[in-house]
């Protein structure tokens, strides 16, 4: 019995380690992030749609931001299962709408990041996100 109950301590904290190095990375990739007007001239705003796939009730709730010019250009959002430590990069998405005419990107990912309390602790998440990433131009703004 004490074998198990240090057994899940130690499960807790190195959860608990992965959520620290997931919020201290999402700062620390944000800073370094240059503002959006400098990364893309005509960047009027980017706005971004998350949906959440699960198959487990309720589903989490559906997320959106925008980004404006001043905004730092970084495109990672955090897994909102608060005991994930996984991150949903969509840079590649921001710039597939941000540099081409289409102005508009969609997909799916699944999280890659790893759930300290679900049973048993240490599977991967894989929730997975629908996501849209829409780029408005100061030049011809896209209707959403």
């Amino acid at each position: 019995m004490a074998l198990r109950s240090i057994s899940l301590r130690n499960a807790a904290q190195k959860g608990a380690s992965g959520l620290e190095n997931r919020a201290e990375r999402l700062r620390r990739e944000r800073a370094a992030a240059p503002p959006l007007r400098e990364m893309f001239l005509l960047a009027a705003q980017v706005a971004v749609r998350l949906q959440f796939r699960s198959e487990q009730t309720p589903s989490h709730a559906d997320q959106a931001f925008v980004l404006y010019p001043g905004a730092r250009a970084y495109f990672g959002f955090p897994c909102p299962y608060g005991d994930c430590d996984g991150i949903y990069d969509l840079a590649a998405a921001a710039r597939s709408a941000l540099e081409h005419s289409a102005s508009r990107a969609t997909g799916t990912l699944a999280c890659r990041g790893t759930r300290s309390r679900h049973p048993p602790p240490g599977q991967p998440c894989g929730l997975e996100v629908s996501y849209t990433v829409i780029a408005e131009s100061l030049e011809a703004p896209v209707d959403t």
